[in-house]
């Protein structure tokens, strides 16, 4: 049996990030990780560098501009402000392992998967692979399964352009004509490389066969001839609603598990940040409040919702009113929305801007069922 202060379950984004923020303290902290050290998956986390945080020495992009194309109208969204950045999860990976491993109070273990908690003389107990472990409270971030009527499915190719990378236009959406709502998204590196995603709204699941060949081809038709350095496919639950607490008190959900994705733009990195942040004042003894609670988060959840409702039932009318909001606001003012760190001010503006008729029909509907 072994007894710590702090048991992190997963060693993905959340995970991660709070441990580094405990490291080298008088706090004994243990990571059980159930997958294996040598075979994780690899993914891009984005964001506009709206917050501060640690990571800053990972970036591996600052973009000034992003496009959003609709039909043939089309939007450059100034980022001067707010760059467009990106991590590498592999550089992250490593880079706060290194930091594990020469710090004395964190311990990380692979190949462990929790099958059991349950409360135990003011401890938690966890049950991995035969080996008992105890802590005062623990942090899980296992995925779980979130009641979700939305999903947002995506199938990502990092290319190489066999062209000159100066002709990759960054896209923060590239809307396509089809029945449901889907867009194409750019992300161009330092290194030449870029990432093009393809991206689905969806009540239904589409299977990487099926994105395939429209991804292939939008590729070839808007960059050119390429060679395919990794795939990534996603399915990430798009829910404007909280999960649950945990039913035993020391046990509490954190990243993903918690809320932390943004129902309407799936975007988490931020958020996984803030969270953080949050959570090691609160070890440490800082006064700090929870940043999925505050007024302004329950407001943005309520706006996701109504959106939502109208993705899933209007599609296309869904894609023109995404667009209308880029163009019919300040692009600062549409960063600090989409990032989750509007002023009142800002949310104003964007519900002023917005069409007014579907959005109280759709705000009448979620009320009556209750889905927001």
């Amino acid at each position: 049996m072994k007894k710590y202060d702090i048991v992190i379950i997963g060693a993905g984004c959340s995970g991660l990030s709070l441990a580094y923020r405990l490291l080298n303290t008088n706090i004994n902290i243990c990571i059980l990780e159930s997958g294996n050290i040598e075979n994780r998956i690899r993914k891009t986390w984005s964001y506009w560098n709206v917050y501060d945080h640690p990571f800053n020495n990972l970036e591996k992009n600052s973009l000034r501009y992003m496009n959003c194309f609709n039909d043939s109208k089309s939007i450059k969204l100034n980022c001067d402000t707010y760059n467009y950045k990106s991590i590498d999860s592999k550089l992250f990976d490593k880079y706060i392992f290194d930091e594990i491993y020469k710090s004395k109070n964190v311990d990380i273990i692979f190949d462990s998967p929790i099958s059991d908690l349950a409360s135990e003389d003011g401890y938690v107990q966890m049950k991995s692979n035969g080996n008992i472990f105890m802590a005062k409270e623990v942090y899980d971030s296992r995925p779980d399964n979130i009641n979700a009527s939305m999903y947002q499915v995506f199938l990502g190719y990092y290319i190489n352009p066999l062209l000159s990378k100066d002709h990759v236009i960054p896209k923060l959406m590239d809307f396509t004509q089809e029945s449901e709502f889907s867009f194409y998204y750019v992300i161009p590196f330092m290194d030449n490389s870029c990432l093009v995603e393809y991206t689905f709204f969806t009540s239904t699941i589409h299977e990487q066969d099926i994105l395939k060949n429209n991804l292939d081809l939008y590729i070839k038709n808007t960059i050119g001839e390429y060679n395919l350095i990794r795939s990534e496919y996603g399915v990430i639950p798009m829910s404007s609603k909280l999960p649950d607490p945990d039913l035993l008190k020391n046990v509490h959900k954190i990243g993903i598990r918690s809320g932390s994705t943004r129902a309407s733009t799936g975007y988490t990195f931020l958020n996984i940040q803030k969270q953080s942040d949050f959570i090691s004042k609160k070890i440490k003894g800082i006064s700090a409040q929870d940043p999925l609670l505050t007024l302004k988060s329950k407001t943005l959840r309520k706006m996701d919702g109504i959106l939502l409702s109208i993705i899933q039932n209007e599609p296309v009318k869904a894609k023109n009113i995404i667009f209308k909001m880029f163009t019919s606001n300040n692009h600062q003012t549409i960063i600090r929305f989409l990032s989750d760190i509007p002023s009142i001010f800002d949310i104003l503006r964007i519900i002023i801007n917005m069409p007014k008729i579907i959005f109280i029909k759709y705000a009448i509907k979620s009320i009556i069922n209750r889905k927001i």
